[in-house]
């Protein structure tokens, strides 16, 4: 199987490390004076992952990491991520997380890991989605 960013073909799975979660954005709760409980939520919720993908050949990993630069310059353009059949990504078991971002910022500090060897990576790449 393979996993899939953007343009990017990576022949392999996505790691059991791969994690996601949803995070709901402008909601506050406070609590009156009396004790009432008081919530302000304005939303959007998003969904934040980390798609981990280990023993990726070093040609693979350049290319995705020409790709999150040049493609979709960090932050700036979405992307879609597909992974196998049997993996949930955020979207629901089998399903592509479309108009994913890059999270990491404008740098790709801890995303890329080459081995000691040089000819492998560990991937750890960090996206969301607003749902």
């Amino acid at each position: 199987m393979a996993t899939v960013i953007g343009s990017v073909t990576i022949n392999r799975n996505p790691s059991i490390e791969s994690t996601w979660s949803k995070e709901r954005m402008n909601q506050y709760v406070d609590m009156a004076a009396d004790g009432t409980r008081i919530a302000y939520d304005n939303g959007p919720t998003l969904l934040r992952g980390t798609l981990v993908l280990k023993l990726v050949l070093k040609s693979e990993g350049d290319s995705l990491r020409t790709y999150i630069t040049d493609t979709a310059i960090y932050g700036k353009n979405s992307f879609t991520i597909d992974g196998p059949d049997n993996t949930d990504l955020g979207a629901g078991t089998g399903t592509s997380v479309t108009s994913a971002y890059f999270d990491g910022g404008n740098n790709l500090d801890g995303v890329f890991e080459l081995s000691p060897n040089g000819l492998l990576y560990t991937i750890r790449m960090p996206y969301w989605k607003k749902l």
